[in-house]
This record gives C-alpha cells, structure tokens and sequence, in this order.
C-alpha cells in the first residue's frame, strides 16, 4: 500500500500562523509520498525532498517558495526539473520512489492557471496558453514512462470537467490517457488538486484534505490523499 498525497497551500510558509496548522496536518497524513504546490519545503517533515527551480516567470515571495515539491519518506533517484522540454519552468520535478513494495516513478507538477502571464507576471500569454504548452510537454514525458507510474499535483482543471473550454479538458485527457485519475471524483466541490495512477496500481480509498479548520481559512484549494495499492492484473 503506497499512501499518496497533495495539496497547493496556497504560499503558505512555517512562519505565519496558518503554515504552521499546514504544517501539523501535512504530519498527521504521514504519506509515504507527498506533492505540495505553491509551498516552502520547512512545512514538509523530515525525509527526502525534491524541489522545482525558483523561477517561472514571477518575483516568488517570500524566496523560499516552490510551485513544486516533492517530499517521500523514501530514497529519491532518476531526479528532474525536466529542463530542456517545453514544459514551463518552475513547475515540475521527477524521480524514481525506492519504495520497500517496488520502485516507481512519480511527476510532481503544477500545471499553469488560465491566466498565467496573461495579465501579470510576463504578460505574454493569451488565456490557457502555458497551461496547453505545459500538457503537450508532459504528456511527451508520460509517454516515455513504462515502468509504473503516478502523476500527481495541482492540475488546474476539475475532473469531471467543470467549466473549462472543452479543447482544454480534451488535451488534459489526451496527455494522461492510459492513467486513472483516481481523485475524479464527483463532489459538492470538484477538485483540481489530482492523483493519476498506471495501469500498474488501483486505488482503494481516497481522503480529502479540507481547505479550512476550526480557526479559519487554510488554502484556496483541497488537498486529496490516495491509498494506491499495486495492481494484481
């Protein structure tokens, strides 16, 4: 059984008040593998971390900040930034899992918003553009993957689709075709924070990560955690 989680904490930090209640809940999880976006590696527990660069395309603030994490209690080989693909900067990392039931492979990613360098950071984009150059480049990566695999992260779209254009859920489809989205589930909230799963696992329970607590406000988005169990088949 592999205990998978993420969750974007929408720049929280150890330093305030709310990372520190993050930082308490994202201890009593005890995943076995955890993706945090937009957070800062002092609110993940001890183990192995992996982080993305500090640039994509914005002023992060405070410095500390990541669009990507990947923390595992486990050793981490095979890492990536997956530079020199066109795959944004800043919002993706790689690596091989030397889990005690079997390696595998996991992509941490932050697939870019709607309007991301649209109005602000470069200004460059038109609406959905990052967030479609980012999927071709990932799904080039899936693709090489033959050994078992999980993707998960923030993907920026609901699934079941929500109120996306159809081509930009149609091109999340195509890039992660062949894995089970187990976190598409149907809820009051549908989610975008996800765990895609190779034909090589099942998913046998999922547990949200709520977006507040007794004190108030935690992130703009829920976190999910996923029992992932290898496949018999």
């Amino acid at each position: 059984m592999i205990r998978v989680a993420t969750w974007n904490v929408a720049k929280a930090t150890s330093k305030s008040k709310k990372g520190r209640r993050i930082q308490q809940i994202i201890k009593k999880i005890d995943a076995d593998v955890f993706v945090l976006t937009e957070g800062c590696k002092e609110l993940l527990p001890e183990g192995f971390v992996l982080e993305s660069g500090a640039d994509w395309g914005y002023d992060p603030k405070p410095n500390c900040l990541r669009k990507v994490l990947l923390w595992s209690k486990y050793p981490l080989v095979n890492e990536s930034l997956a530079e020199f693909t066109q795959i944004p900067p800043g919002r993706f990392v790689s690596a091989t899992v030397q889990h005690p039931d079997g390696d595998f492979a996991i992509m941490a990613v932050c697939i870019p918003w709607p309007f991301a360098h649209v109005d602000s950071g470069r200004k460059d984009r038109d609406r959905w553009e990052d967030h479609i150059t980012y999927l071709d480049g990932l799904q080039t990566l899936i693709e090489q993957v033959q050994t078992p695999l999980i993707v998960a992260g923030d993907f920026n779209q609901r699934i079941p689709r929500g109120n996306q254009p159809h081509k930009v859920s149609d091109k999340l489809s195509q890039c992660i075709n062949g894995l089970q989205v187990c976190t598409a589930v149907k809820l009051d909230k549908l989610l975008i924070d996800h765990i895609a799963i190779s034909p090589h696992f099942s998913s046998s329970k999922i547990e949200i990560i709520d977006d507040h607590d007794s004190f108030g406000n935690l992130s703009d988005h829920r976190g999910v955690v996923g029992l992932i169990e290898r496949s018999n088949s």
